[in-house]
């Protein structure tokens, strides 16, 4: 192989141009170092962390020694323990999206995001700078506050570990936070309405966090393991010290906090990348492979929570299919801001890059969006409804076949309805120029559908007529399906028409799902056809342009003594 100098008297010429990159070190995001910078000319910095460190021990130390005076070292540990990481999980889960929330509003505020893009930064580049640098900076608050989450160590009742896991919990609500406040910032061009926008929806979250996956399930934690404390709200780090190793450990204490961490950070990871790209690029692929990930791992956390639930079977099958339609109707919402077909430019690097089908498949557009969820939405429910009904007949006993029955109706009804969510959302945005109006409508579905017949049933005043069978009218509200479980044990005389009223009416939920999806298909088709015979006449009537013009100038006589245009060719 010939090895020639580059001009100037450089490298080789046989060294490629990916040879050289990857010879060069590798530098650190430029938007995490100026972020960092910012940071530490900011004076203020330094005195809030040690103001809240400080009002943090003293409050602690007030507690300690308020509670030591009646109260074993061991209880007084226990407490401090509980108090310090509750402070310092609203800490975490409050200042993080705040601090996140104004660093793509205030790029593009202060008209310095398309400077940032004119660099050569992509949108991912610019997005993992942005979040790397408002986890270091929420990281600083934890490592302050790392020395007073020792004092409960120091009074007993706790272990090292149990303040070790307490800490680490803590940086995965500092990731949670950060990613949100960033998706919700890539949304806005004001700095100060994204930062309201995310402390009123964060705080809120915050609050519904610690009192259900905190206070709630450490109720039910108690009964698996007696030394979790019921109503403890940080009982996640104890149960990893006292739990007994088993299925249950497992499925709680590993694979649940894996799949409802990697979930939603995933999915604000790709929900900002696809904000801060431009409409006329690719942001389906992203969020397409992320439902194709997750969906899956919800299943998996779904039926792995079947055979360690405390309550009843039937009822544990009955909630997990419930979370699972929940995450499925959310998929269902975020289709909702597809676009009917890729655009030119996609079309364009998809040729460029040789695509293939799959790729092409994950790429814009709206009917492929919507196959992809109605696909994996019904495999999903058919996955848990089956192990529901396989772990009742498993487990057998009297009840065990009319609870089998009572899962694969609540499944069956909970999935008929799914596929005409599915298609409602592709018509509405078929007919629709945005992702708003969709979701409005989408969301006004289903308050109608789950409310509207009850409602009507009490205009009526049929509410209090169920033994004569008035409840077929509630049949085509979803709700219905919760009454059908209770029906299949039942001895009334009319149970056989409400059964088969709740089985009619789902069969119509499914049927008007798939018709909308046929019309919102054929919809999207003409749409993207129109589309591009309106780029195909456009680019002929410029092309036809171009022709004449350069036959006007072949046909101009040129003067004497002058080549013409051929000649000078």
């Amino acid at each position: 192989m010939t090895s020639g100098v580059a001009p100037g008297g450089g490298a080789p010429a046989s060294v490629g141009e990916g040879h050289v990159r990857s010879a060069a070190p590798r530098r650190l995001n430029p938007i995490w170092i100026r972020e960092m910078q910012q940071a530490a000319r900011f004076t203020m910095t330094p005195i809030l962390l040690a103001v809240l460190t400080s009002a943090m021990a003293l409050l602690l130390c007030a507690i300690g020694g308020i509670a030591s005076v009646s109260t074993a070292p061991a209880e007084v540990g226990h407490v401090l323990y509980q108090v310090f990481f509750s402070l310092a999980y609203a800490v975490v889960t409050w200042i993080a999206p705040a601090i996140a929330a104004s660093t793509v509003a205030s790029e593009r505020g202060g008209r310095t995001w398309e400077a940032l893009l004119l660099t050569g930064m992509t949108p991912t580049e610019v997005a993992r700078g942005k979040f790397l640098a408002a986890l270091t900076y929420i990281g600083a608050y934890v490592v302050m506050l790392a020395p007073v989450g020792a004092l409960p160590f120091l009074f007993g009742g706790v272990t090292a570990v149990e303040v070790v896991m307490a800490f680490v919990l803590l940086g995965v609500f500092a990731v949670l936070g950060v990613a949100f406040g960033l998706s919700v910032s890539a949304r806005f061009t004001s700095s100060a309405a994204a930062v309201v926008v995310t402390l009123l929806v964060s705080s809120n979250l915050s609050i519904a966090g610690y009192l259900g996956l905190g206070v709630g399930i450490s109720f039910g934690v108690h009964e698996l393991w007696s030394g979790v404390t019921a109503g403890a709200p940080v009982w996640m780090p104890t149960a990893y010290v006292r739990g007994d190793f088993g299925l249950e450990y497992v499925a709680i204490l590993v694979f649940a906090p894996l799949v409802f961490t990697l979930v939603p950070a995933w999915f604000l990871y790709e929900g900002t990348i696809a904000s801060m790209a431009s409409p006329s690029e690719d942001r389906s692929s992203g969020l397409r492979r992320w439902l194709m990930v997750c969906t899956p791992l919800v299943t998996l956390a779904c039926v792995a929570a079947l055979p360690v639930a405390p309550s009843d079977e039937f009822a544990a099958a009955a909630l997990a299919t419930t979370v699972l339609w929940t995450f499925l109707t959310f998929a269902v919402f975020v289709v909702a801001g597809e676009p009917l077909g890729p655009s030119r430019r996609v079309r364009v690097r998809w040729d460029r890059e040789g695509a293939t089908r799959l790729g092409r498949y994950l790429g814009p557009g709206l009917m492929n969006a919507s196959t992809m969820v109605l696909g994996l939405g019904f495999g999903a429910l058919l996955t848990v409804g089956v192990a529901g009904v396989v772990l009742e007949l498993w487990r057998g006993g009297p009840s065990a076949e009319v609870d089998a029955l009572r899962v694969a109706l609540f499944t069956a009804y909970v999935a008929s309805f799914f596929g005409f969510q599915v298609g409602f959302g592709a018509w509405c945005r078929s007919r629709a120029g945005g992702a708003s109006l969709p979701r409005f409508l989408q969301a006004g579905a289903l308050l109608v559908a789950f409310l509207g017949p009850w409602v009507l049933m009490a205009i009526a005043g049929l509410l209090t007529r169920g033994a004569d069978g008035s409840y077929v009218v509630a049949s085509p509200s979803p709700v219905y399906a919760a009454y059908m479980m209770e029906l299949v044990a039942s001895t009334r005389p009319e149970r056989e028409s409400l059964l088969l009223a709740g089985v009619v009416a789902a069969l119509g939920w499914l049927v008007l799902g798939v018709a909308l999806l046929g019309a919102a298909g054929r919809r999207a088709s003409k749409v993207v056809a129109e589309h591009a015979a309106a780029i195909a006449r456009l680019e002929a009537a410029l092309e036809a342009e171009d022709a004449a013009a350069r036959e006007e100038v072949e046909v101009v006589p040129s003067a004497p003594g002058v080549r013409g245009p051929r000649e000078l060719a």
